[in-house]
């Protein structure tokens, strides 16, 4: 292999080196003043591409059919095509940048004034010699006959050779494009002279590109304007010869050329329409003047076998309906405009708007009968479709439901309203027929489209019903399915099921309520089977998914009625159904999602045997759990976690059910069970802990510290023995006994927050709950703080205690408790100073940030001397883990810190400024963190990007809110330069970075919000000549690629927001699209394109 062949081969190898040289030499030139002393030439990728073909030809010439180098030349033709969109213009200018770096090394050079010129000229005849090849190669009809071996006939080849004659035409600019389209490739196709395949691929390709950012201006322009030759010539012609000609043009090999070209003119069809914004009302009037009827073209389409094909006619189809269905809200907002100005006008007075009317009443009239037709001609497919589905051909069949299901969201509105031309029964019955097709995918489109219409027909939605109960029934083969087909399916009833049922519901909430209880009851009292369970469990799922919708109605009597009746059969059944792992499962989700509705039942036995059924399954899979891990991969949960979830939501409903002897014992039986040996997660725990303190705030209030105390008593005892487990163990086995401590732990917090939050009959003071609280601190804290000297340095474990600190906090909110809020602090400080890495410190922050929050504000010397002992030890743990790990402590601190620094802007700004350690200046941690600032917004992680905007905003604006005048003297010494540094440094490298991540289309998308806030903050607070600099070099970087008219538009606007005349949406605004706009790909260009241009209409002002 010669050298160009061989990069390609080493590329497609996955060699890092030959991947390399590819990408510079698409990106750049380099000067070769080597080999021809006195003759410098450049080297880029027009003369890699002759060498390439020179190469490719050659080799095929030598070994014959058995060169194999399809692989080679797709990746090359790609590339091309990446190539092909940088404009001429772009060309020159890198083809100038390399003579100016290359004359830096050889002076002579330099000398030469018109060198520079020369080979620019030289680069810009290579690239126009290489289109001609590709051209040659493109129209050449031995390479698209069947008996073609070389690689150029590569239909991938082929079309992307199209694709880069098409990208080079519209880079080039509008002349180029009307030149390459009116000039030679229309009057080719009137004589026959081309190949339809490479002038279709062509025309597809031109539309394609022309909807990019970086297309010239002037080109949409030009492509309006080809429309009806484009049409009437090209694109019509062709399709419907494919068409006509259908199966007669497979190959040997089973490629069917005239299904391709028929599915490359649909393509480009709808790729022209979407362009210049033709539905299928206007398309009908370009070819009235023509032979070809383009819809019912289109419309036979869809009796073809390929699936290529069919996927083109159904984006087509969408495309035109879409883009009718704009036409007609224009249309709407023509006729009211009319009716207002009608109303302000005289009988003589001219109305500018009836000739809109006009126009807009012709579309409004075509549109519903064009509808109908394509209502009509999808209907017809119903029959194709079962025919399709007795010969297992889901392409077909899914492709058919994909057009059925476009067709009926866009008539969905005539329907309704009885305004269709004949009857959407046969659209209907096929869309039903893919509702019961086996394919979940076929299915689920059928399904989403349906669910659109069912709402608002209670016909449709009790027809549709039992379709959809059906599909909800697990099917029993794919249980141990290993294959991905159980998670296609879980996936398709989650997402499209729950859809369905929802439309149902809304659509005859009537009968689905009573088609569910019925199918409990029936399937309760029936005999035992293999397959029972999975159809009780699926009848219970229909409750589940419409639950939401079924507790927000206004009259809830008919949903008790038959809540009542599915309860009661639940109840009778003892049988192995409803003690199914799926069944118990399905059955405590079912009473968790309506529990808040069982007590307005006419009956209490319902929410009493809810209760029952809960705590039955709880005790059930406690003691026989090992059944369910089977079928782990159904849900994402378990019997036990959904008993414990539905024993919480009646606990908090109904706290009064559970106050007898025998409710309580049995409430304490489950809570004191893994003390006794049985095995439940924790989250379980704690969720039950959730609804034991919604029963135990109903108490009187008296008899809260010792129910209380009962919670509490076996975790604190269970921490004791533990805790001395832990003390004795060696190496890796005190592993399990500290994940244990520290799960005890987290149980004390549940229990802390639990009962600070839980809903009482009437409104509770928090100093109440707080009393009740305070002596399980008491008798909690000597092992708490024994836990953190002795294992503070785990993970786990001060992850645990942050969170009982974090929760505790509740019961410090009055200055009476300041004692202990000081041992809390103390704590906290005390894992500080023993924690070694970022995650033992990370939980300490969280509580830091809390008690910022909480008490920052407070004018209270004592509190706000914790508050900076507090950070400052954080501040050193944070420091000393990053010098132990190794790792840039700048980025440490705004991982870890910026969250807590922001807290403190926001409640004690001039605590805040004032932070240094012993010995060092004041300020000191602030100055760390304008330092690390730049880098931190420029790093990959983007938490740590969102909490250092979050941070520097929060600032700022603290500043802005800072009263000097109130300030002592020696308080202004202080603080004053500290403000001054903080606006040094944004105005300054912190503003460039925002500036550059932003507009050059750096950051997540989601994150430039954020971003366009906090500069027009640091804007406002500023002078014009203070940020004119920064602003200026940010948009002179490389990074920046929309041109000068952008950057003068973008200029000015910011020197607006320095004088407060720029509302901060349209400022956003202006960021999001300079983002979007570089969002493309990096060898096209943006500058001097339509993008551009109505940016600069948009934003600029006189």
């Amino acid at each position: 292999m010669s050298h160009a062949v061989n990069a390609l081969d080493h590329a497609l190898r996955a060699d890092p080196q030959g991947l390399a040289f590819l990408e510079q030499t698409a990106s750049l030139y380099v000067l070769d003043a080597a080999t021809t002393p006195g003759h410098p030439t450049t080297y880029g990728w027009w003369n890699f591409l002759n060498d390439a073909l020179n190469e490719v030809e050659r080799y095929e010439e030598s070994q014959g059919a058995a060169s194999n180098l399809e692989g080679h030349v797709r990746l090359l033709a790609t590339i091309t095509r990446r190539v092909a969109r940088r404009p001429p213009s772009s060309d020159r200018r890198l083809v100038k940048i390399c003579f100016a770096n290359a004359s830096m090394t050889h002076m002579n050079l330099m000398a030469n004034a018109q060198l520079s010129q020369s080979l620019v000229g030289s680069n810009d005849e290579l690239r126009e010699r290489n289109m001609g090849r590709i051209a040659a190669i493109v129209f050449d009809w031995s390479f698209h006959r069947r008996s073609s071996t070389s690689a150029f006939s590569d239909p991938v080849v082929m079309e992307q050779f199209c694709g880069v004659l098409a990208c080079n035409a519209v880079s080039s600019g509008p002349t180029a494009v009307r030149h390459l389209v009116s000039d030679w490739i229309v009057p080719g196709v009137d004589s026959q002279q081309l190949p339809p395949q490479a002038v279709i691929a062509i025309i597809l390709h031109i539309s394609v590109e022309a909807r990019g950012k970086g297309c010239p201006a002037g080109t949409k322009d030009v492509i309006s304007s080809l429309v009806p030759s484009v049409f009437k010539h090209i694109i019509g012609p062709i399709l419907l010869e494919s068409l006509t000609e259908g199966d007669e043009g497979a190959s040997p090999g089973g490629e069917n050329i005239n299904l391709r070209i028929a599915a490359i003119s649909l393509r480009s069809l709808e790729s022209w329409c979407r362009v210049n914004e033709i539905g299928a009302v206007k398309l009908q009037k370009i070819f009235n003047s023509t032979h070809i009827n383009i819809l019912s073209t289109v419309a036979d389409a869809l009796y073809s076998n390929s699936e290529a094909v069919m996927d083109a006619v159904s984006e087509l189809i969408d495309a035109l309906l879409q883009l009718d269905e704009r036409e007609a809200n224009i249309s709407q907002g023509v006729s009211i405009a009319q009716s207002l100005l009608n109303s302000m006008m005289s009988n003589a007075g001219a109305n500018p708007l009836d000739l809109a009317r006009q126009i807009t009443g012709e579309n409004d009239m075509a549109r519903p009968r064009i509808l109908s037709e394509f209502v009509s001609a999808v209907g017809l497919q119903r029959f194709r479709f079962s025919e399709r589905q007795a010969k297992g051909d889901v392409s077909v069949c899914r492709c058919l439901t994909r057009t059925a299901s476009v067709v009926l969201v866009h008539a969905q509105d005539l329907i309704r309203n009885g305004a269709l031309e004949g009857s959407p029964e046969g659209l209907l019955d096929l869309l039903f027929k893919a509702v019961a097709h086996p394919s979940v995918y076929v299915c689920g489109i059928a399904v989403e489209a349906l669910t659109n219409v069912t709402p608002s027909s209670a016909e449709l939605s009790t027809k549709l019903l039992p379709f959809l109960q059906g599909k909800a029934i697990i099917p029993v083969h794919l249980i141990d399915n290993d294959d991905g087909g159980l998670e296609d399916y879980i996936d398709f009833r989650e997402r499209v099921l729950v859809e369905g049922f929802a439309g149902c519901y809304t659509g005859c909430n009537t009968f689905f309520l009573q088609s569910c209880s019925s199918a409990i009851e029936e399937f309760c009292q029936a005999s035992p089977s293999a397959h029972l369970p999975y159809q009780l469990e699926a009848a219970l799922f229909c409750m589940v998914a419409v639950a939401e919708k079924a507790i927000n109605t206004t009259d809830k009597s008919d949903l008790c009625r038959q809540l009542e009746r599915m309860i009661s059969a639940l109840a009778k059944n003892r049988s192995t159904t409803t003690s199914h792992p799926l069944v118990m499962l399905k059955a405590c989700r079912f009473v968790n999602k309506y529990a808040s509705v069982l007590p307005l039942c006419e009956t209490n036995t319902s929410i009493e045997i809810a209760a029952e059924l809960a705590i039955n399954s709880f005790n059930q899979d406690l003691n026989d759990g090992s059944r369910f891990r089977s079928l782990k991969s159904i849900g994402d949960s378990s019997p036990l976690a959904e008993a414990a979830n539905a024993l919480q939501q009646l606990l908090c409903c109904s706290p009064a059910l559970f106050s007898s002897p025998a409710a309580l014992s049995a409430l304490e039986n489950a809570w004191r069970a893994p003390y006794a040996g049985k095995r439940i997660d924790v989250e379980e725990r704690e969720t039950l802990c959730s609804g034991l303190c919604a029963v135990l705030i109903s108490f009187p209030q008296d008899q809260w510290a010792t129910s209380v105390d009962n919670l509490a008593r076996p975790v604190i005892t269970c921490l004791n023995i533990v805790s001395k487990e832990a003390d004795l163990g060696i190496g890796d086995s005190t592993g399990p006994i500290l994940i244990r401590l520290s799960n005890e732990i987290r149980l004390l917090a549940a229990i802390v927050h639990h009962f600070m939050i839980a809903k009482g009959d009437k409104v509770i003071d928090i100093s109440d709950r707080s009393k009740a609280l305070i002596p399980l601190l008491h008798s909690s804290w000597p092992v708490l703080t024994h836990i953190a000297d002795k294992h503070g340095s785990h993970t786990v474990v001060t992850a645990s205690i942050g969170k009982f600190l974090t929760e505790s906090l509740l019961l410090t909110e009055s200055e009476e408790e300041l004692p202990l809020l000081n041992d809390l602090v103390g704590l906290a400080k005390t894992l500080l100073a023993k924690s070694k890495n970022q995650a033992t410190v990370a939980p300490m922050l969280t509580f830091t940030e809390k008690v910022v929050d909480q008490h920052g504000a407070k004018r209270n010397d004592a509190i706000q001397k914790l508050i900076k002992e507090l950070i400052l030890v954080s501040y050193e743990a944070i420091l000393n883990s990053g010098k132990a790990e190794g790792g840039d402590t700048s980025l440490l601190v705004a991982a870890t810190m910026f969250k807590t620094l922001s807290a403190c802007a926001n409640r004690c700004p001039l605590l805040l400024l004032t932070l240094a350690r012993d010995g060092n200046e004041p300020g000191e941690v602030i100055h760390s963190c304008m330092e690390a600032s730049p880098s931190t917004l420029k790093a990959n992680e983007p938490d740590i990007t969102m909490s250092t905007v979050r941070f520097l905003a929060m600032l700022i604006s603290a500043l802005k809110s800072i009263p000097l005048e109130s300030l002592d003297d020696g308080q202004r010494q202080v603080i004053v330069p500290v403000m001054d540094y903080i606006n040094k440094s944004a105005r300054a490298d912190i503003l460039i970075s925002l500036v550059i991540s932003s507009c050059c289309g750096i950051l997540p998308l989601d994150a430039v919000a954020d971003f366009a806030s906090l500069i027009q903050l640091i804007l406002s607070s500023s002078q014009w000549q203070d940020v004119e600099a920064p602003i200026s070099a940010a948009f002179c970087t490389n990074q920046f690629l929309l041109g000068d008219e952008v950057k003068t538009a973008a200029v000015a606007t910011f020197k607006r927001c320095t004088e407060s005349k720029h509302p901060a949406s349209t400022f956003a605004d202006m960021i999001t699209d300079m983002w979007c706009m570089h969002q493309t790909d990096d060898t096209g260009a943006i500058a001097g394109g339509e993008a551009v241009l109505k940016f600069v209409k948009k934003f600029s002002k006189d």
